[in-house]
């Protein structure tokens, strides 16, 4: 089936991509009017009657994948990603590559890599065994380019005589390969795919390797995940590779894959070698926790040092903050407010800003701990 009106209008939209992402800083007591609770639903057909649904609402934070069988008349569920009891971590790379390419070969108005890869790309978790070589090229393609800043300019406020120079364009917020990556990325983490004799593929956590990181996954080897159904899915999506017209490259690395396809090259070894060393091989995410005891500061003084961390953090590219909920500290009974940083790329450099923010408020820096 083609991407709904209302969701292909929603592709080009900044605003989308930020709450689609959970990264609008709502707060309870805020209203949000972007969006009501009316939900998106979208189906990416793969061929004999099997499909990728996705239900999106982003004015609830709730995105819902699922699949769509030939004998089923409600879609089984394979994951969910929301602000509560979050499942996620439900595809491989491999699955959700291979569901996008015999999407793209059904409807060639669904370009690969596009809105399959972009939207269903959250519930994909990387293994021991991915390729970012193979992966990252695919990702940059799929979220494109960001529109161009816009200046902030109210139609609605009379301008002064005054010349102040030019408006200042404000930075818009897109999806990143990077932040993508961060947040599906298990290969530090103890998390592998695993595939028995009968051919299914279950994803596992060795928790002694875990370190900031957890799976929270219905495709344990115990899991509520429709192994079989999805077996099946995975052939249908197969065979209308094998069968169907490959559609028309529009751009370099669409000629990638569709090569791969007619040459039956191994899948990702053509975008792999054509595109080079991923430039994220070594990136990660590291998250802390800080502790900051409230008795004796005034009641904004959390708030004003959690804003502090995150506008130098993410100006200098390094990371974020955001609160975390009260906690009171073992042995001495204090309350504290806590707060989740998040460090991307150089650790020296992210926990060098985060020491410059702590100072600067005069909070202790022993209240920043390492892990989640």
């Amino acid at each position: 089936m083609p991407l709904p009106a209302d969701l292909r209008a929603c592709l080009t939209d900044p605003d989308f991509w930020r709450a689609y992402f959970f990264e609008n800083d709502t707060t309870e007591d805020e209203d949000d009017d972007d969006y009501d609770d009316s939900s998106i639903v979208v189906e990416f057909s793969v061929g004999g009657g099997y499909g990728l649904v996705l239900d999106i609402c982003v004015g609830l934070r709730s995105i819902n994948l699922a699949m769509r069988t030939p004998d089923s008349s409600e879609p089984l569920d394979l994951g969910w990603d929301d602000q509560a009891h979050w499942h996620p971590d439900a595809l491989r790379w491999a699955e959700l590559d291979l569901i996008a390419r015999a999407a793209a070969v059904l409807d060639h108005t669904l370009r690969h890599p596009g809105p399959v890869l972009a939207l269903a790309g959250r519930f994909v978790v990387l293994g021991s065994g991915d390729d970012l070589d193979a992966v990252t090229p695919m990702m940059d393609a799929a979220f494109g380019t960001p529109p161009a800043p816009q200046a902030d300019v109210d139609p609605e406020v009379p301008m002064l005589d005054v010349d102040f120079g030019p408006p200042r364009p404000v930075e818009t917020w897109w999806p990143r390969t990077r932040d993508w990556l961060h947040r599906i990325d298990g290969r530090y983490n103890g998390v592998v795919w695993q595939q028995d004799e009968a051919g299914v593929w279950t994803v596992h956590q060795d928790e002694a390797e875990n370190i900031d990181r957890d799976l929270y996954s219905l495709r344990g080897p115990d899991g509520d995940f429709p192994f079989a159904a999805w077996q099946e899915l995975m052939a249908a999506a197969e065979a209308t590779l094998k069968t169907a017209d490959l559609p028309t490259p529009e751009s370099p690395i669409e000629q990638c894959w569709i090569d791969e396809e007619r040459t039956a090259a191994p899948r990702g070894s053509l975008v792999a070698a054509r595109n080079g060393p991923s430039p994220l091989r070594d990136s990660r995410r590291y998250l802390f926790t800080l502790k900051l005891p409230v008795a004796g500061r005034s009641k904004d003084y959390p708030v004003e040092v959690r804003t502090d961390l995150n506008r130098a953090l993410r100006q200098a590219d390094l990371g974020w903050a955001e609160s975390s909920g009260s906690t009171v500290i073992p042995g001495s009974g204090q309350t504290a407010a806590g707060v989740s940083i998040g460090v991307t790329g150089d650790l020296d450099s992210g926990v060098a800003v985060i020491r410059q923010v702590l100072a600067r408020h005069r909070a202790d820096p022993a209240g920043l701990t390492a892990g989640h």
